[in-house]
């Protein structure tokens, strides 16, 4: 299926599948960092520095995620000044559907 996309859209999904990761990923690095390594190390600092490393990674794929540009008009496709939707399945801007043919889009709209 992934072949069918256009490149635009396997970036997007891989910017979904990284924050998601990340998401998922917290509980699992919470409880290791704070009951595994601790007892391993002896210390807690290498947890600390692990959760550390690990909420700023979340928050630069939160970032990246968010700065995802339309394909049609260019704007940010989840934000405007006013509206933040991650979950939108469409531009806010513009209106341009997910996962549509961003060069056949352009196509129709120069008829």
């Amino acid at each position: 299926m992934s072949s069918s996309l256009s490149p635009v859209w396997r970036d997007y999904r891989a910017r979904r599948r990284v924050l998601a990761a990340a998401i998922v990923g917290f509980a699992p690095v919470l409880g290791w960092a704070t009951r595994l390594l601790p007892e391993l190390t002896g210390s807690a600092t290498p947890g600390h520095v692990l959760l550390a490393a690990w909420i700023t990674a979340s928050a630069g794929a939160a970032i990246r995620f968010a700065s995802f540009r339309c394909p049609f008009c260019g704007c940010h496709f989840h934000w405007t000044i006013w509206v933040a939707n991650p979950f939108s399945d469409a531009c806010l801007h513009c209106g341009f559907r997910k996962w549509r043919d961003p060069h056949a889009a352009r196509a129709f709209a120069r008829r």
